[in-house]
């Protein structure tokens, strides 16, 4: 894992298809700050609009400390058209929000590691535009570790042009997921 090093940012914003100008769209919440992603602005969305946000990776929500040394959220979104098959447990819908968020535990309650190394969680999911998603978890993981997985995944993702939901909770099983944590809404 350790070929993240290898890269400088500029590289790895190239391989992954990242977006350097624009963000994912935001909503604010009753907390006064835009700290949620719109997933479901895609779903009204023109074909020309939706092709603005499809394969091309975007920086959602980010929320840091205010002395920046805890992340509480940092998420990486793109839009992925689906097979039939995930299309069908996803309201019909061919294009989705596929996303990956790296995120302090609950109440930011963080154990450590041995190395005394906060331990986060993150979650990856192919959204929908209602309760249903493919979605599965990773947890007690360090920052930096997470951060290496969500580079494998997302270069993963990167290889289709149409995503299955099975083949996307079994890629991350093998990236060291909980299979146990699958969940499908």
């Amino acid at each position: 894992m350790k070929y993240i090093h290898k890269y400088n940012a500029f590289e790895i914003n190239e391989l992954l298809n990242v977006s350097k100008k624009r963000k994912w769209p935001t909503f604010k919440t009753n907390r006064g700050r835009d700290d949620e992603s719109d997933y479901y602005f895609v779903y009204d969305l023109s074909k020309f609009e939706m092709g603005k946000y499809l394969n091309l990776w975007f920086t959602g929500v980010i929320l840091k400390s205010k002395d920046g040394k805890l992340t509480y959220k940092d998420e990486m979104i793109t839009l992925k058209k689906v097979d039939k098959e995930t299309a069908s447990h996803l309201y019909n819908r061919k294009y989705n929000p596929v996303v990956i968020n790296i995120m302090c535990p609950l109440g930011a309650k963080f154990k450590k590691n041995e190395k005394g190394e906060d331990l986060y969680n993150m979650r990856g999911a192919i959204r929908s535009i209602d309760d249903s998603s493919y979605g599965i978890w990773w947890n007690e993981i360090t920052f930096s570790e997470l951060s290496e997985i969500r580079l494998r995944l997302m270069e993963w993702i990167n290889l289709y042009d149409e995503l299955n939901g099975e083949e996307f909770l079994d890629m991350c099983v093998s990236m060291g997921a909980d299979e146990d944590s699958k969940d499908y809404n």
